[in-house]
């Protein structure tokens, strides 16, 4: 097989295991959606299916090829924090009655974070079931800390769930061969 093929090949299959890896992303973290997108669609199982079987197949063969180009990149990227999303979700105690009044101070402080630097992006779930934020702090405890200390943290009305992120490493597969 030429180099040109071989690379040819490489970057196929790359591409192949981003698409499943984001389509398994979006489709584990939506099970509500998930659900209902297959009630809706009765080919959308058989879809799901063939995408994570791809997307298996793919990341295995991606991790364990340590002879790939930029794969000591990979391996560090594979490692580091760069952001924690945070998932922020409502609890019993947060009721149309008590929300209002911690809501002031709970945008207040919140904005303290973004200003400070320690939230880069915000937003409220569709469904009104909480926020997200996407913070940069490189470790979960931090975050934690940090989120802990709002109001509704402090009235326990929320609770998030730490996602840690980074580099998106399968892209080292791309780098050409030196």
């Amino acid at each position: 097989m030429s180099k040109t093929r071989a690379r040819a090949s490489r970057y196929r299959r790359a591409v192949l295991g981003l698409a499943a890896a984001a389509t398994a992303a979006v489709l584990l973290a939506q099970p509500d959606a998930r659900a209902a997108s297959r009630s809706a669609d009765p080919f959308g199982e058989r879809r799901h299916q063939h995408a994570t079987n791809v997307e298996k197949k793919d990341l295995i063969k991606m991790s364990e090829n340590k002879a790939s180009p930029g794969s000591a990149e990979m391996v560090a990227a594979k490692t580091l924090t760069t952001k924690v999303l945070a998932i922020g979700t409502w609890t019993a105690k947060a009721t149309p009655q008590t929300i209002p009044a911690v809501m002031p101070s709970e945008a207040y402080d919140t904005m303290r974070l973004m200003l400070a630097g320690k939230i880069d992006q915000w937003f409220a779930k569709n469904d009104g079931s909480g926020a997200v934020f996407l913070m940069n702090v490189t470790d979960s405890a931090e975050a934690h800390t940090l989120l802990e200390k709002l109001p509704l943290g402090q009235a326990d009305m929320m609770t998030f769930q730490l996602i840690p992120v980074g580099p998106l490493w399968p892209l080292g597969l791309l780098v050409p061969a030196k």
